[in-house]
């Protein structure tokens, strides 16, 4: 299988920062070895696309972060107007217009204890980069993926910074000169990998099935995105249960059930995937992103399909019309 460029880069973050509500310098700010972030991953994080200056969806993200807040019980100060009143500024001071926008919210620092602190001093900074690089011809031509374990906890509804398990699908996409590593649950597996290089490593879990054939196993969804799988015109995603309900999924379910297709959130099938006339990704920075290679199968034609082309085209007229209304 060809490689395809990876998804990531060197492209560094802008020197300022808002660090708990004041703009400071990367090199000045400070956070606790002792946060809850750092400690036990006790923390949720949002990142918002930035288009000529516009935050697409920010009200969205912002106000999942603070559900999140609550869900999780970390007490702040924060609120919608806030927060986006701190993004602002740090899109002037920075004058980045083009790029991302990384929110994280933690419990803040406390002696380490797996207990949560009595008194809590949240900590809350806000970066902005450049948009992470795309490989230029993966909206046009498709991109590939890879499958894997999804070895994640529970509450995946959740935006929180337990992310090893999407790191290790994420190298190991990377590993394998693929886009995305697409994960599964039930697995006809007693043993999971016992090491980073185990996993990593491993060919995709479809590798050696054949389309048409039998297989354990059901879709969650990507290391970082959600996915869609189209069949015979009908438009198929995983439920919310076991996976985080993007953003960009959410208008994409808008957009399909205003373009007129069937759509249905149900469980997918690994099988499915071998079989489907289309694939695709959702995700804040990638948008609607076409797949047309699965661990070496051809996805369809092997090449993005009509729907999949159309919702794209719809999801970049809903961007251009949110940056007129800045």
């Amino acid at each position: 299988m060809a490689k395809t460029p990876v998804y990531g880069g060197e492209e560094e973050m802008s020197q300022l920062i808002v660090l708990n509500g004041q703009i400071v310098e990367v090199e000045e700010a400070n956070v606790s070895v002792l946060d809850r972030a750092n400690l036990f991953g006790d923390g949720l994080y949002e990142v918002i696309r930035c288009y000529t200056g516009g935050l697409f969806e920010h009200g969205t993200h912002v106000e999942r972060l603070l559900d999140g807040a609550a869900a999780l019980g970390i007490t702040h100060d924060w609120t919608r107007e806030s927060l986006e009143s701190a993004a602002r500024r740090l899109q002037a001071e920075t004058g980045i217009m083009e790029g991302e926008m990384y929110i994280q919210l933690s419990r803040g620092p406390a002696v380490r204890s797996h207990y949560f602190p009595d008194s809590q001093s949240p900590t809350i900074f806000i970066t902005l980069y450049p948009v992470r690089p795309i490989p230029p011809d993966a909206c046009t031509a498709g991109t590939s993926v890879i499958t894997c374990p999804d070895m994640r906890h529970g509450w995946c509804h959740l935006k929180t910074v337990n992310l090893l398990s999407n790191c290790l699908a994420k190298e190991k996409a990377h590993r394998h000169g693929v886009w995305e590593g697409l994960m599964l649950r039930g697995l006809d597996r007693t043993t999971l990998p016992g090491s980073v290089e185990e996993y990593c490593d491993a060919p995709g879990e479809l590798s050696s099935v054949s389309p048409g054939d039998k297989f354990a196993g059901y879709v969650t969804e990507g290391a970082s995105a959600n996915v869609f799988v189209v069949k015979d015109g009908r438009i198929a995603t995983p439920p919310r249960e076991n996976i985080l309900p993007g953003v960009t999924r959410r208008i994409t379910l808008e957009l399909a059930n205003r373009a007129g297709y069937e759509v249905k959130e149900r469980r997918v099938l690994a099988e499915e995937l071998l079989v489907a006339d289309e694939v695709f990704l959702t995700s804040t920075v990638g948008e609607i992103m076409p797949v047309v290679n699965i661990d070496g199968h051809l996805v369809g034609a092997g090449e993005p399909g009509p729907i999949t082309r159309r919702l794209a085209s719809m999801y970049t007229e809903r961007v251009a019309s949110a940056k007129l209304r800045g």
